[in-house]
């Protein structure tokens, strides 16, 4: 677990944890120089619980560096993340244990609830978990991980790719398919306006789907763009993991690497050669299964609305 300023949900989410119903080896929290009553906390818990490991930055580290330093403390043969502010269901661990079998990761689902008003929104379809859906965003978030300690050996510098912690860690075990899913609530997910990763849900049915249309190819060349400059990070990334060991040279990784090259591409004909590779895949990139013709049809707009993901970035 990491902290910053979390002293408002800690005590709820540490109790959770240590309620577990799997012995568990050790646990780790670091923090990253809050300023809220959080570090005093987490001294009280470590005096009382000897499982507890507490550590302080030495400046602010941010959410990756923060992280990563902290995943390298980790002992264990498996390693669960945390958030400072949810609350674990008692069989969590227990569970991911018995999912994972001989996979290098097992997510599963987290659903959320505000307790300040927040909005929220629960997806309770089972998510896509191939590469090349993951290529574009993350499916699996953090708090909901659970990993053999082995997939850190894969890891680059904690600074080579400039995309979140959870998307390199779940994107690493998708290329060489080795990720598992429990298909239960494991993590009750709390959503409040202090939240680091705080977003209000959005649609994109009926009118917003129109306007989202617009929107995208009033801005395709700004989105196209920024799109080509994070597939050449992900073709980067797929090919720092082949040389680090064969498991990474998986179907789906080739596949997700020709994605990358069509991205990176501009122009008309690139733009049809990746329409064409969007309907051969189609199963393959949204984020849950749906009719056979509905999917088709969706994969030809594809080229176009997976610009959307990105779509922060144009003000």
């Amino acid at each position: 677990m990491c902290t910053y300023n979390g002293a408002k949900y800690l005590p709820e989410q540490l109790d959770s944890i240590l309620l577990q119903d799997y012995p568990l080896y050790e646990i780790i929290v670091q923090d990253d120089g809050s300023t809220d009553g959080t570090w005093e906390i987490l001294e009280d818990y470590a005096q009382k619980e000897p499982l507890i490991k507490v550590f302080r930055n030495e400046g602010n580290h941010g959410i990756n560096g923060n992280f990563f330093s902290a995943l390298k403390r980790a002992t264990g043969d498996y390693i669960a993340i945390s958030d400072q502010d949810d609350i674990w269901e008692k069989g969590k661990i227990s569970k991911q244990v018995d999912f994972i079998g001989d996979n290098l990761m097992c997510g599963g689902f987290s659903k959320p609830f505000s307790s300040d008003g927040f909005p929220v929104k629960w997806d309770s379809r089972k998510p896509c978990l191939h590469l090349l859906r993951l290529s574009f965003l993350s499916e699996i978030p953090g708090h909901v991980q659970l990993f053999r300690r082995e997939l850190l050996d894969y890891l680059p510098s904690e600074d080579a790719y400039p995309y979140l912690y959870d998307w390199q860690l779940q994107f690493m075990a998708s290329a060489a398919e080795q990720l598992a899913f429990a298909d239960e609530v494991l993590v009750n997910f709390r959503r409040h306006a202090g939240a680091a990763t705080a977003s209000v849900p959005v649609s994109n049915q009926g009118k917003e789907g129109l306007q989202t249309f617009f929107f995208l190819v009033k801005n395709y060349q700004t989105l196209h763009a920024y799109a080509a400059q994070r597939f050449a990070i992900v073709k980067d990334f797929i090919c720092h993991l082949q040389r680090r060991n064969t498991i990474f040279n998986s179907q789906s990784a080739g596949q997700a690497l020709k994605m990358a090259d069509l991205y990176i591409s501009s122009g008309f004909i690139s733009y049809i050669k990746l329409t064409f590779f969007c309907l051969k895949h189609h199963t393959k990139l949204y984020h849950a299964p749906t009719k056979w013709w509905k999917s088709i049809l969706r994969a030809a707009y594809f080229p176009l609305y997976s610009l959307n993901y990105y779509r922060g970035i144009v003000k």
